[in-house]
C-alpha cells in the first residue's frame, strides 16, 4: 500500500457503526459499493458507473484497534478502461472528510 494514496482514522465507533458511516461517506463522496468482506474488514467503492469503467477505486479497511475503537484506512487507485476518468483521490479524500463528520474521534 503506498503511504501517498492512503489515509487512515481512528473513531469510537463499534465495527458495525463504522460499516454503516462507510456507506453513508460513499454515498455522499458519489462512490458506488462494488464489493465487500466482512469477514476481512475490506471494502470497495468505485467512481464509475460500470464495472468496466475508469475511475477511482477506493479500498476500506476497517480493524478494531480496541473495543469500541476502530481504525480505518482509506485507500485510492486509479483504474482504467470504458468510461470517464476521475482525479485520483478525489473520492478517497471526500469520504475520509463525510466519516470525520460521521464518526466521533477516538481520543
Amino acid at each position: 500500500m503506498d503511504a501517498r494514496n492512503t489515509i487512515s482514522m481512528t473513531f469510537r465507533a463499534s465495527g458495525g457503526e463504522a460499516v454503516a458511516a462507510l456507506e453513508e461517506a460513499a454515498r455522499r463522496a458519489g462512490m458506488q459499493h462494488l464489493s465487500s468482506d466482512a469477514v476481512t474488514g475490506i471494502f470497495v467503492f468505485t467512481a464509475g458507473r460500470l464495472v468496466l469503467s475508469a475511475g477511482e477505486k477506493v479500498t476500506a479497511r476497517i480493524h478494531e484497534v480496541v473495543p469500541g475503537t476502530v481504525e480505518v484506512t482509506l485507500s485510492s487507485n486509479l483504474q482504467f478502461g470504458l468510461g470517464n476518468v476521475g482525479a485520483g483521490g478525489v473520492g478517497r479524500d471526500r469520504m475520509g472528510e463525510a466519516l470525520g463528520q460521521l464518526l466521533p474521534p477516538a481520543t
